[in-house]
């Protein structure tokens, strides 16, 4: 079963890689105007229940950086060496959770199933994405000629894109 955030995340690495190819095969860019979002840059723009929840779940939380979204809040944040993300509902409900790191993040069931099918590819970066009560690890890779995004849910392993390098 596919979920829109994983699709989402690897829809948008596939875009940024597709510009990327694009633009150093061209070598001209056009400048795009910049997005913001109001932040709060001390103190948290959520509501002291979605503080409580997210400490409940964050204890060891650092570098905060809070964004109100509608209704929802994201908070960006330092644990364990890795960056992260949380949304959070108005109420206090944790959406999902996005944690950024390397290989050696992988639970070793995982490092297995991947490398045992992609043994000759280098594991770039990984995340890991909690939500709906469900672990997905997203798995980014490369070799000389591919750039590969695979999934692994409930020790399932499917490649979800790969792109061919240009020359």
């Amino acid at each position: 079963m596919k979920h829109p955030l994983i699709n989402l995340i690897s829809g948008s690495l596939l875009t940024v890689f597709s510009i990327h190819s694009s633009l150093a095969q061209e070598g001209t860019f056009r400048e795009l105007p910049p997005v913001t979002i109001a932040a709060a840059s001390s103190g948290p723009a959520a509501s002291a229940k979605v503080n409580k929840m997210f400490t409940g779940y964050f204890k060891n939380a650092s570098n905060l950086r809070w964004y109100e979204l509608g209704k929802k809040f994201l908070v960006k944040f330092t644990m364990n060496g890795q960056e992260n993300r949380a949304l959070f509902t108005g109420s206090g409900r944790l959406v999902y959770h996005v944690a950024y790191g390397t290989e050696n993040n992988l639970p070793a069931s995982v490092r297995k199933l991947v490398k045992s099918t992609y043994f000759d590819q280098k594991i770039t970066k990984v995340l890991e994405v909690n939500q709906d009560l469900k672990t997905i690890w997203v798995v980014y890779m490369e070799d000389d000629k591919y750039f590969i995004w695979a999934r692994v849910e409930d020790s399932e392993l499917e490649e979800t894109q790969r792109i061919e390098k240009s020359k």
